[in-house]
This record gives structure tokens, sequence and C-alpha cells, in this order.
């Protein structure tokens, strides 16, 4: 069942420096954690046809969502009945059936198994009616798709989204509100996921890290709240910040008779939303974007950003070699071809991904030490949050005590 646990008043780290380097640990993550809770795979208009296909990887599970001939969405595992092959690859559209490359095994679009090749020579005792692609379980939240790996989840789409279809929602990015880049911005980042995700909760810094590009709000201007395991960010501050977010939510819904935020000084909804395990949502009046973390290995995460605005340029593929650290090989964005320092490229991202590194670096050291955690809802109290909620599904078992 999803936690139901607020912001605790005294942060603390919880996690051991074993979770950010550990190969073990990694491991164990996939297993129990990513294998067992609700992974993004989409946009519903992404799957316009039938036959139109996007592959997912849950933790050690491929899996696939497919449009079938009734117009339905529906999610399998990625995995042909005969030996196990995997059956697509990226997306596209299969056509009117699923054929295994190996040995042609076809499946209804449905998933219900056809037929394979030879079957009265090579099969002539098989019951077809056991060959039927495994189901996963799938849910759409505000045109956003997710999966699961089993097809009858201990904790539902429902449980997992706790009370998070009653928060404000900034924009319905299924309509023609706001136009999506025509290309996907994708960070290779040297460091532990939960580094990154720990980095985009933590309120203490914006004002600091980010003082020559974001500026802030402070500490006790900027608010989290708590949905079961996710949370959403508030900025509370009008006047002196160079981030416009909460100037530009105010005008946009004032008109609205739009309720107070709790705790906040105007009427909006949340800048961001972090949404429990891996994904990121930065809005504003004018745009939405949306970052999905994939955890490569220990010490290495990829960062897959889709983003829309009324600026129907933003993330073309022109724009994208822009950003600091672009390279032309990979297409990716990586620390190792910035061309000046971060600090100076007045990209708050850059910022991020350059102290998420160093951090990454430093956990390494056995000397390592997390010190107290800075209080309040718009300090560091959501860390504290989130390692809880990994704990929930990674448990401490034997490894070391974490630091105080």
């Amino acid at each position: 069942m999803a936690a139901q646990r607020e912001l605790p008043a005294v942060p603390r780290q919880v996690l051991p420096r074993e979770a950010y380097v550990d190969d073990a640990w990694f491991e164990r993550e996939r297993h129990e954690l990513f294998a067992n809770t609700w992974s993004f795979a989409g946009v519903t208009y992404d799957w316009k046809e039938p036959g139109d296909f996007k592959t997912v990887q849950a933790g050690p599970y491929p899996l696939v969502v497919l449009r079938n001939k009734e117009g339905e969405l529906q999610a399998f595992h990625n995995l042909c009945r005969h030996r196990g092959t995997e059956l697509l690859e990226g997306c596209g559209n299969t056509g009117r059936s699923i054929v295994c490359p190996y040995h042609t095994w076809t499946y209804e679009l449905d998933g219900t198994f056809r037929g394979m090749p030879k079957e009265k020579i090579c099969f002539p005792d098989i019951d077809k009616t056991k060959l039927n692609l495994k189901p996963a379980a799938l849910g759409v939240f505000k045109g956003l798709v997710f999966v699961h790996p089993s097809a009858e989840p201990d904790e539902s789409f429902e449980t997992w989204l706790a009370d998070l279809p009653g928060v404000a929602w900034p924009h319905d990015i299924t309509s023609s509100e706001l136009k999506e880049g025509s290309a996907d911005v994708v960070y290779e980042m040297k460091c532990n996921w939960k580094v990154f995700f720990e980095n985009a909760i933590d309120g203490y810094h914006l004002a600091y890290l980010h003082k020559n590009t974001l500026g802030g709000p402070v500490a006790d201007k900027n608010l989290w709240e708590t949905h079961g395991r996710h949370l959403v960010w508030y900025s509370t501050e009008q006047d002196g910040s160079k981030n416009r977010l909460p100037k530009l939510v105010d005008d946009h819904l004032a008109a609205s008779g739009a309720k107070k935020v709790k705790g906040a000084e105007e009427p909006g909804y949340g800048g961001v939303y972090m949404l429990f395990p891996d994904i990121a949502i930065t809005t504003s009046p004018y745009s939405f974007s949306l970052s999905k973390l994939e955890p490569i290995d220990a010490n290495t995460t990829l960062l897959t950003l889709r983003a829309w605005s009324v600026r129907s340029w933003l993330s073309s593929e022109d724009k994208i070699k822009d950003i600091p650290g672009y390279d032309p090989e990979s297409g990716r964005i990586k620390s190792s071809h910035w061309k000046v320092h971060p600090l100076e490229t007045e990209d708050f991202q850059t910022e991020d991904v350059w102290v998420c590194e160093k951090m990454q670096r430093s956990l390494h050291s056995p000397a390592h030490q997390v010190s107290t955690l800075a209080r309040g809802a718009g300090g560091e109290a959501p860390l504290t949050f989130f390692q809880q909620s990994v704990l929930d599904f990674v448990p401490l078992e034997a490894m070391p005590a974490a630091a105080e």
C-alpha cells in the first residue's frame, strides 16, 4: 500500500552511502523497487492507430504498450511465449499482428496467440490457449500512461496515485493548448538516479546553487506537499525573486477564483510534481515538461525530457544543439562536452547536473557523511520522505546503518 506519511519535522539521512554507489544495492532496486511500482510509458497520443506500440523497461521486465484493433491501450510482457525472445524494439507500428523475429510465432494485437509455422509437425500436442502474451497492468492519468509488470499489482494504479487526482493540475497536454517539441532531450549523467531525484526535491539549494539563474526562492518561501509517495512543490514568494513562476501562476489563475495552496500566499498549481519513483514534471502557465530518470547502473543515469510549450520550437533538434554539453555523436547532453564552467552557462539544469556529479564523486569516499538536514517543507525534509519511500521497497536488512 502507498505510504501516507507526512514530511518529518526533523529530517535526517536514512539511506546508507552504499545505496548510491553499490552495484548490489542497484540490482536490489531493479528487482524490488522498479519491478514493483508504476513506470511512465508515454502520452496517450503516442499510440494513434491500431498496431502502434512503445516498449518500456520496468526494472528487469521488458514490457510493451500497444493499441489493439478496438482502439484500446493494453500492456504485455515483451516476450515470445516460445523461447522468450524479445518481440518488439523501440516504438512504431507492428501492423495487424505481432510476429516474433526468431521463429515467426504470431500474436493478435490483443495478445492472443494466433499460430506458429509447422504446427502439426513440430507441435502436435501443444495447447495454444496457454500461449497468449503475459499481461501487464496499465493506467492513465491526465493523458500520461503508466505500466506495471504485474497484471494485478499489489499496489493498484489508484492506490499509487493516492490523492493526486484532487490536486490542481496545470495543463491538458493531450489538447491543442500546448505543442510538444519535435525531439526529446537526453542527459547522460554520472550520478546515481537518487542523487538527481533528491536534488530536485531539495528546496534549500534554490537560492544558492542557482543564485544567478533561478535566484530562489529561499527555504521559507517555498514548500513541498505530500500526496501518497508523491511530492508537489509550490513557491510562495511574490516579490524580489528572479523566479517569476509565482507571479505568472497568480495572474493566470486569479480570475478563476482558485483556492490558496496550504501555507501559500497565492492561489495556483504547483511548479514541480515529483511522481515516485522517477518522474519530475515542471510547469508554468505557458509550458509543461516531463523528465524520466532511467538508472543505467549505480553511477550512471539517463534523464529523458519531453517538453510542451506555447512556443512550438521548444525542444527542436536545432535548439537541443544549443544546450551546454551537447554531444553531436550521441545526440545526448554530457558533462564531458561542457565548453565553459557550468556556473557560467546561465542554465540551471546544467548547474544541477554539475552538482549531482560532484555529489556522486564524493559519495565514493568512505569518509562521506551527512550532517543535520535543513528543516521545514521548503528545506530538506522531502529527502527523508523520499528515502523512506525507497526503503518501503528496498529495506535496509543487514546494510550498514545510515549516517545520523
